[in-house]
């Protein structure tokens, strides 16, 4: 089993481990997140001696993660340092916290979970199962409400919770799927005073790093399956 340290601590930009197979490069602890829940993976390298390998994808084997190099010569047993791409995760991080915000706002005012998301560098979506709704009032509902928030700044934290209270938490699953992980134990990221949701991805601490969110349009993917997508104003720091 990988220890996920990224679920710890999401600002974590480089770590040490040890390889533990050697065949998709399994490491004992890693901070790279694996392609999940519509956040891409990370990439970064991964240094052993003078050697600095690039990671081209990160994927989850069971309950291990498999980095995926563009070359590789370790070994097991072999120590190395992993450095994550920062600017590419914090711009995920940040799209990642928004799309919790996002989702909250429709849900509370059009009662509509989500049916589908995909975070970018550029901008990203999130599929709702609408009905009523007009579609320049909700664009501009979300435009105001979210920002607002941003501006007001909420602290975003995480903890673990045993199965049966997490799943109690009003609205903690929005994602209609049966893709929970196993175990005694999920995951709640919590934007303080508005939001608790299970998740696995990575968040920033405070809503004021957002800065700010844009839409850029709603439109249909089917029946009751709409598609908003935003992207986010003002520089990564």
């Amino acid at each position: 089993m990988t220890e996920k340290l990224y679920l710890a601590d999401s600002y974590l930009k480089d770590f040490t481990a040890k390889v533990v197979e050697a065949e998709g490069i399994i490491l004992d602890r890693t901070a790279f997140y694996p392609a999940s829940g519509g956040q891409p993976a990370d990439l970064g390298k991964l240094f052993h001696g003078d050697e600095g390998l690039d990671v081209v994808h990160v994927e989850k084997s069971g309950d291990k993660i498999a980095h995926i190099l563009k070359e590789s010569s370790l070994e097991m047993g072999n120590e190395v340092i992993g450095k994550i791409d920062w600017d590419r995760r914090y711009k995920f991080m940040r799209f990642h916290t928004s799309m919790h915000l996002i989702s909250t706002i429709v849900l509370q005012k059009y009662n509509s979970f989500i049916t589908g998301n995909q975070i970018g560098l550029e901008k990203s979506r999130i599929d709702f199962n609408l009905r009523d709704y007009d579609k320049e009032e909700l664009l501009s509902y979300v435009d105001e409400h979210a920002n607002n928030l941003i501006k007001k700044g909420a602290e975003v934290k995480s903890y673990f919770l045993d199965r049966e209270e997490a799943l109690n938490i009003p609205f903690a699953k929005r994602l209609k799927t049966d893709s929970l992980p196993p175990g005694e134990k999920l995951r709640i990221v919590e934007i303080e005073g508005f939001d608790r949701e299970i998740c696995g991805g990575t968040h920033v601490r405070n809503l004021s790093e957002v800065k700010e969110i844009e839409t850029l349009g709603l439109r249909s993917k089917g029946k009751d399956n709409k598609r908003l997508e935003f992207t986010l104003k003002g520089k990564d720091r």
